[in-house]
């Protein structure tokens, strides 16, 4: 697997863990009770858990990328009377700050209805418990092999997966054939604007804020100009520009092969709920498919969606066109041949 890092703890190693979370949001929730009025109330299954679940190390320090959905079957009792249902989280995400419960029942009876009640009234408050502990609980339990060395983990714990991520061994020095595939995505940015997304990418003051770096980073908006980030684990070259609607470029993670890039096109679509992304990139190395896709909506998509509020606030600088440098080159040209025909006649006056 490949991700835009380097093996010091210093760059980004991210780790895929959706089978991890769907094993302990099993175990914590799946049995949780409560009773009221003699109505017990309890979760039988966990029934959907999906989406993305990523923990990453950039600079020493862990954090979480997570968005899930979830929805879970609960089912009541008393003495002979049975309801079930069904609790919903449309969207458990690491940048929400309260989730929503949907809360349902089979049949509309007075028991079923009683039930229900029960189930939001004390059963979900249980459910906020465990879920608040998600994101602690993922870096504590699954943390330990994203450092190069576990040494330097502050706070490590045990390492309890059997999975583990291997240190990527650079091959800047090596030219070899590469077998390659073509990955595309699409992200839907929800109150976001196409002009300021393109500004992201593409001011530098913009990217060093949501690639959180300071260093090694080159960005421009002029066509053929090269650009480093994530302090250079990134590299390309600009190919072409659509203002607030495309961006063309070479794109490489520095652990490829030397000389190998793909190309990326980036279009921007403006849409009543948003921006939607559409990304287009040929030239993939084969295999890494996943984990490319994986952090551009980790590391693009979703950290310029953190900091979006700061980003959208920041002054566009107008950008001179090219008709109007052509203007002031010509007056330039005009001035400077006033002045020599001024010194020419001045001259020959003397004479």
């Amino acid at each position: 697997m490949s991700d835009m890092r380097n093996v010091n703890n210093w760059h980004w190693v991210s780790k895929d863990c959706r089978p991890w979370a769907k094993k302990y949001l099993t175990e914590q929730l799946v049995d949780l009770s409560a009773k009221k009025d003699n109505v017990n109330v309890r979760i039988t299954s966990l029934d959907e858990c999906n989406g993305d679940v990523d923990l990453n190390q950039r600079k020493g320090k862990l954090f979480a990328i997570y968005d899930l959905v979830l929805k879970l079957s609960w089912e009541a009792s008393q003495h002979d009377k049975r309801a079930f249902g069904t609790i919903s989280v449309p969207e458990f995400a690491y940048d929400t700050d309260e989730c929503v419960f949907k809360c349902t029942v089979n049949q509309s009876s007075e028991f079923d209805l009683k039930a229900k009640q029960v189930v939001q009234s004390l059963l979900i408050p249980l459910m906020k418990e465990r879920l608040a502990k998600f994101t602690s609980d993922l870096i504590d339990n699954y943390s330990a092999d994203l450092y190069a060395n576990s040494n330097n983990k502050k706070g490590s714990t045990q390492n309890k997966s059997n999975v583990s991520l291997q240190p990527i061994r650079s091959r800047e020095d090596t030219d070899t054939v590469v077998k390659t595939t073509v990955v595309n995505h699409s992200f839907e940015f929800k109150g976001g604007d196409a002009k300021q997304i393109y500004e992201a990418l593409l001011d530098p003051k913009r990217a060093v804020i949501w690639t959180r770096t300071s260093k090694s980073l080159k960005l421009s908006k002029q066509i053929g100009s090269t650009f480093e980030l994530f302090d250079g684990n990134v590299q390309g070259v600009l190919l072409d520009l659509v203002p607030n609607k495309q961006i063309r470029q070479t794109w490489r993670l520095k652990s490829w092969p030397k000389g190998h890039f793909s190309t990326v096109t980036i279009n921007l679509l403006n849409s009543q709920e948003g921006v939607t992304i559409h990304v287009n990139q040929t030239g993939v190395p084969a295999a890494e498919e996943e984990s490319i896709k994986r952090n551009w909506m980790g590391y693009y998509w979703q950290s310029i969606q953190v900091y979006y509020p700061q980003l959208s606030s920041m002054h566009i600088e107008r950008e001179h066109s090219f008709a109007r440098y052509q203007y002031y080159a010509l007056i330039a040209c005009f001035i400077v041949l006033a002045l020599s025909i001024a010194i020419s006649f001045s001259t020959t006056i003397k004479l």
